[in-house]
């Protein structure tokens, strides 16, 4: 691979691929996870080149499937550095063949571009991630404070009502024991106005005067 070729692989690489896709279109924190899988594949290629394990990848594979297949730009990567989707013995994979990995050879060099352009970037998005996810725990955070000062907002209005309630029952009781007292009242005047007036009507009835402690004195 000639100088403009290297240059022009590096280029796509990281501006359409890891920019473009990877990181445009999905939150800092799945992109974190995309590059940090695909940087653990090409480390695991690099260290062990001639390791099929770590050049043909199960697409069923949870953590493949997840981090690198099911995200914008992850299964564009493979393929872009040279991965294949086949199919052996009715099992789908992305598969990596290699005709040497010498860092001077094509397919050594490419895979190296790889490595530290995903180590580079895996800094960047690290920090990005770290800074989503310490604004995330604050907004949790504070909702959480919300939510406690609304629930004691709420507590303390239902302790007013209902000590409100409690006056209101007291007052009403209140009024309904004057009210009580005050026909007792009227009921025991009526009752002496009335046996006033049956007295007065008896025949002998004679109210007291004064005079009549005169006479008895003369």
């Amino acid at each position: 691979m000639s100088s403009p070729e290297m240059k022009e692989f590096q280029k796509f690489l990281y501006e359409e691929i890891i920019i473009k896709q990877i990181s445009r279109h999905n939150p800092p924190l799945i992109s974190q996870k995309c590059i940090s899988t695909l940087l653990r594949i090409l480390n695991n290629i690099l260290e062990e080149p001639y390791n099929e394990k770590f050049r043909k990848l199960p697409e069923k594979n949870n953590l493949i499937n997840s981090n690198v297949l099911q995200i914008t730009g992850g299964r564009e990567f493979l393929v872009k550095i040279g991965f294949k989707s086949k199919v052996v013995e009715f099992e789908k994979f992305f598969i990596l063949e290699l005709k040497n990995t010498s860092p001077v050879c094509k397919d050594g060099k490419r895979l190296e571009i790889a490595q530290e352009l995903l180590k580079d970037y895996l800094k960047k998005v690290t920090e990005h991630a770290e800074a989503v996810r310490r604004m995330q725990e604050r907004e949790k955070i504070a909702g959480e404070l919300q939510k406690a000062a609304a629930l004691e907002n709420i507590k303390e209005d239902k302790e007013r009502r209902q000590k409100q309630q409690e006056q209101l029952k007291l007052r009403r009781q209140l009024e309904k024991e004057t009210q009580r007292h005050e026909e007792r009242l009227n009921m025991n005047e009526e009752k002496a106005e009335s046996e006033q007036q049956q007295l007065e009507q008896s025949p002998f009835y004679r109210p007291y005067h004064h005079s009549h402690f005169e006479e008895k004195k003369s």
